[in-house]
C-alpha cells in the first residue's frame, strides 16, 4: 500500500472526513479518562499526565469533501484537557491543576513549522518548550525522550497516553510497545492501523517484510498456509488475513488490555481502520469501550455479543452479525442477553467467589460490553436467584447502580439455571 502523507508545504493539508471520528474518539476518551481518574480523589489537588502525539501533523487541515477548516489532533488533545479541567473544577471548591505535559511528533518539519505557527496564532506561545514540546523526528527514534520526559514528570507511575495514528500499518512495531509499557507502568496506547489496503493487495512477499518490520509472526496466526492458498479458499478471506495481523500485534505487544474495533470507512470493504487500544488495566478498556458505544454509528467488529466477540483461533471465523456489530441497539439487545447466560455459566464454573473487578478483567478482552453492562446482567441473574453479590462485608446487593469492584459474586445457594458445567 502506498503510504499517505499530507502535505504542509502551502498551508493546512487535506483530511478524509474518517479521520475526524479518530479525532473525536481522543477526545471523548481523555475527557472520560479524567473523569474516571478522579471519581474518588478526594483530596487530590493535581493529576499528571503527559499526552504524546506521535504523528502529529501540522495542526490544520481542510476537510477533503467540503474544504470546510478543521483542527488536527494537537488541538484536539490540548481543547480536551481544557475542558475536562472546566468540567471537573465546576462544582468543586478545591480545584484540580491539570498538571499535562504534551509531546506533539513529526518526521516532518514543514508540519511542525505550520504546528508551531497555528499554536502561536491559538495563544498557545508561551507553553511551547515549557508544557508543549515540539519533537522533529521518526516515531521510532523519538522514543527514548519521550520516555525520559515521562519519568521526570511522573517518576513512580509513568502515566502517560499515547495517540499513534500512524501512516500505513508499519511504524509502530511490536517491540517498540513492549519499550513503552515497560518503561512506563501506567502507559496507554490509541493506535491506528489501515488495515483494508494491507488485506486487499498483501501477499506472502509482503507479509513476510511486515513480519519482519513489526517483529510479529503473522503467518503462525494463518495457521500455516500461506495467503494465497488463503485468497483462493477462503470465502471471507480479507477478515481473516486482519485478524492474523491483529492477534500477531497484540500478543507481541505485552499489553494486558485491549480493543479490537474498526473505523467504519466509506466505499467497499470492512472497515478502513482498526482503532486498538492498549492498556494494562481494565479499567482503561473499559473507558475505551464507553466511547466505542458513545460513537456506535461510527465503529464496528467482526465478531460476537456477550464474553466471545473474538474466535478461539481469529476474529475473523465469528460471524454473527450480518455487516458487522455495529454498536447500535441490536447490537446491544444482543450482547445484554447474551451476557446474562453467559456469565452465569462463567460464575458456576468458577471454583468459588470472585470480586467483580477480578470477573470483569479475566473477561473484558473477549467482550464489546463494559462494566455497567455486566453490572445490568449481574442484577438480572440476582433477580432470577442465580446469582449473589454482596459487599466485603456480607451485605448483599441487588441493583446494578450499587456493585462495586471488590464486591464478591458468586453462586446462588438457590441456583435455579441448569448450565451443565464447560468441559
Amino acid at each position: 500500500m502506498a503510504k499517505r502523507h499530507y502535505d504542509w508545504s502551502n498551508g493546512p493539508a487535506a483530511l478524509e472526513p474518517h479521520s475526524l471520528t479518530k479525532h473525536q474518539v481522543l477526545v471523548d476518551y481523555l475527557i472520560r479518562y479524567f473523569q474516571q481518574r478522579l471519581l474518588n480523589a478526594r483530596g487530590r489537588d493535581r493529576i499528571r499526565i503527559t499526552l504524546v502525539d506521535g504523528f502529529c501533523g501540522g495542526g490544520l487541515y481542510h476537510l477533503e469533501d467540503t474544504g470546510e477548516l478543521v483542527v488536527g489532533s494537537p488541538l484536539r488533545i490540548l481543547g480536551a484537557v481544557e475542558d475536562a479541567s472546566a468540567a471537573i473544577n465546576r462544582e468543586r471548591s478545591k480545584h484540580i491543576l491539570f498538571d499535562v505535559q504534551f509531546v506533539f511528533i513529526d518526521r516532518d518539519r514543514k508540519a511542525l513549522n505550520h504546528l508551531r505557527a497555528v499554536l502561536r496564532e491559538r495563544g498557545y506561545e508561551n507553553a511551547i518548550g515549557k508544557t508543549i514540546h515540539l519533537v522533529h523526528a521518526e516515531f521510532g527514534s523519538a522514543v527514548g525522550e519521550v520516555l525520559a520526559r515521562i519519568s521526570k514528570h511522573t517518576p513512580r507511575s509513568g502515566t502517560a497516553i499515547f495517540f499513534l495514528d500512524q501512516y500505513g500499518y508499519t511504524e509502530v512495531p511490536a517491540p517498540l510497545i513492549e519499550q513503552i509499557f515497560a518503561s512506563a507502568r501506567d502507559a496507554e496506547i490509541v493506535l491506528t492501523f489501515h488495515v483494508s489496503s494491507f488485506a486487499t493487495y498483501t501477499n506472502d512477499e509482503l507479509a513476510k517484510k511486515i513480519s519482519s518490520t513489526l517483529r510479529v509472526d503473522i503467518f503462525k496466526h494463518l495457521g500455516g498456509r500461506s495467503i494465497e492458498d488463503i485468497k483462493r479458499d477462503e470465502t471471507d478471506w480479507r477478515r481473516f488475513i486482519q485478524a492474523a495481523l491483529y492477534e500477531a500485534l497484540v500478543g507481541g505487544c505485552g499489553a494486558a488490555f485491549f480493543t479490537p474495533f474498526f473505523i467504519r470507512g466509506t466505499g467497499s470493504g470492512h472497515g478502513e481502520y482498526w482503532l486498538v487500544h492498549l492498556s494494562q488495566h481494565h479499567r482503561a478498556q473499559d473507558v475505551m469501550k464507553q466511547v466505542h458505544w458513545q460513537h456506535g454509528n461510527h465503529f464496528v467488529h467482526y465478531g460476537g455479543a456477550g464474553l466471545h466477540m473474538l474466535a478461539p483461533q481469529t476474529m475473523g471465523f465469528l460471524q454473527e452479525f450480518d455487516g458487522g456489530f455495529r454498536f447500535d441497539d441490536v447490537a446491544r439487545a444482543k450482547s445484554d442477553k447474551a451476557l446474562v447466560t453467559q456469565l452465569a455459566r462463567h460464575i458456576f464454573d468458577a471454583p468459588g467467589p470472585k470480586s467483580f473487578s477480578r470477573l470483569f478483567a479475566e473477561t473484558c478482552n473477549g467482550s464489546p460490553a463494559t462494566a455497567s453492562m455486566y453490572k445490568d446482567a449481574l442484577a438480572s441473574l440476582i433477580a432470577e436467584g442465580d446469582v449473589a453479590v454482596r459487599s466485603q462485608d456480607g451485605k448483599p446487593r441487588y441493583r446494578a447502580r450499587y456493585v462495586s469492584d471488590t464486591d464478591l459474586v458468586d453462586r446462588s445457594n438457590q441456583l435455579r439455571l441448569f448450565l451443565p458445567r464447560s468441559p
